[in-house]
């Protein structure tokens, strides 16, 4: 295996900032990068804030419910750092991207380039890392512009700043070079190693986002056998580690995305691959018809935000006992306060979903192309109750 030691890479001016923390990574000695702008010791000496009320009010004219935004404001504390590694190899360049454009009532999936698609992801997600004061580091696969990464709520007296800073460069920056994405993942897992302690000691974890449109290449730009074991094992060094991986692909490639798919299969960690809005909402369609999957779910799951029933909701049928769970997280606990248990009074926990679910706003549908509610209830009693569908939850 080669031997990762990128710290000659850096520029001078950032020597001061280096850190070595040598890892084992099955045979290969990893040799850490700067860590994030903003030290881990200040993360967690930092108490959290609550979300103030004006970022409350933005995320429900975006669909948040009050439910997912207490659940948002929970998984801050738990994960006070977020790492995206940003994509901005050559291949970025090919033309089968998918961004979204948004009317008043309806989404549209337009055809664009795939650096396109993952430039709004980061754009928005940079705007609310900054409503949220999350700090979320920026780190681009290939040095563009002079630029390696850049962050958002790092600096908490220079938010507004450093999220158009991260504009200003999302728009500069032209996708070339090749997709080294080993060297990054093993720079991300050598720094975490070396907050670790820290991090287990306050309960906390790291989310990494891996924003990537293609396989793991040489330097010279070729995928081989030799280069996808490399990254497989650079992923493995983060097992064991309190880290929640997200892949986000953006790519229509059946081959890549059998790839990540097969790689989520194979680690022992906590990892979600996740395709565009439009390719996920059918996964979980296929699943989970009851459920509308609206942009805020999806939304929630690229930044990050963990919890085991988000991660299940593409890959099976929530069980009974899930449900509960899963609506308390969408419509929250003041909301469902005395929820009846589904497994002894599925009645009226079916007539309390439906009145909650007639209160909230329609969210677009993205399978059904319209607007609907968060919740089909004629399909979810006709998956989980009996056959006779109840009308007083039509």
């Amino acid at each position: 295996m080669a031997n990762y030691n990128t710290s000659n890479n850096n520029n001078n001016n950032n020597k001061n900032d280096i850190k070595s923390y040598p890892i084992a990574v099955a045979n290969a000695t990893v040799v850490a990068l700067p860590c994030p702008t903003l030290p881990v010791a200040d993360v967690l000496a930092t108490p959290s804030r609550k979300i103030r009320p004006e970022s409350i009010r933005q995320l429900k004219s975006q669909g948040y419910t009050n439910g997912l935004i207490e659940s948002i404001s929970d998984n801050k504390n738990a994960f006070p750092m977020r790492i995206w590694v940003v994509d901005n190899s050559g291949s970025m360049t090919t033309p089968d991207g998918h961004r979204l454009e948004q009317t008043s009532t309806v989404f549209r999936a337009l055809d664009c380039t795939r650096w396109a698609e993952i430039q709004d992801t980061v754009n928005y997600h940079a705007r609310v890392a900054s409503l949220l004061e999350a700090p979320t580091s920026f780190r681009l696969l290939n040095p563009a512009c002079g630029k390696r990464e850049f962050g958002v709520a790092e600096r908490p007296d220079h938010i507004q700043e450093d999220l158009q800073n991260v504009f200003d460069n999302m728009r500069k920056i032209s996708p070339s070079g090749v997709t080294p994405l080993s060297e990054r993942v093993i720079e991300i897992s050598s720094y975490i190693h070396s907050i670790k302690d820290d991090l287990m000691a306050n309960g906390r974890k790291v989310a990494v986002v891996l924003a990537t449109d293609g396989l793991p290449t040489n330097q010279s730009g070729v995928s081989t056998k030799h280069t996808m074991n490399e990254f497989k094992m650079a992923l493995r060094s983060m097992e064991g580690l309190p880290v929640w991986l997200v892949i986000r692909l953006c790519t229509d490639d059946e081959d890549v995305v059998e790839f990540y798919n097969n790689i989520d299969s194979q680690l022992e960690m906590s990892c979600d691959v996740l395709d565009d809005f439009f390719a996920e909402a059918l996964e979980v369609y296929e699943h989970n018809k009851w459920l509308n999957y609206a942009l805020p779910l999806h939304r929630m799951r690229e930044m990050g935000f963990y919890h085991k029933l988000f991660d299940l909701i593409d890959e099976r049928p929530l069980t009974k006992d899930e449900l509960k769970d899963f609506f308390y997280l969408i419509y929250g606990a003041d909301a469902l306060d005395g929820l009846p248990d589904p497994q002894v009074d599925w009645e009226r926990f079916l007539e309390r979903i439906a009145t909650v679910t007639s209160n909230e706003n329609l969210q677009y549908n993205p399978v059904k192309k319209r607007m609907m509610p968060w919740v089909d209830m004629k399909r979810l009693e006709w998956t989980y109750g009996d056959v006779a569908v109840c009308n007083k939850c039509l």
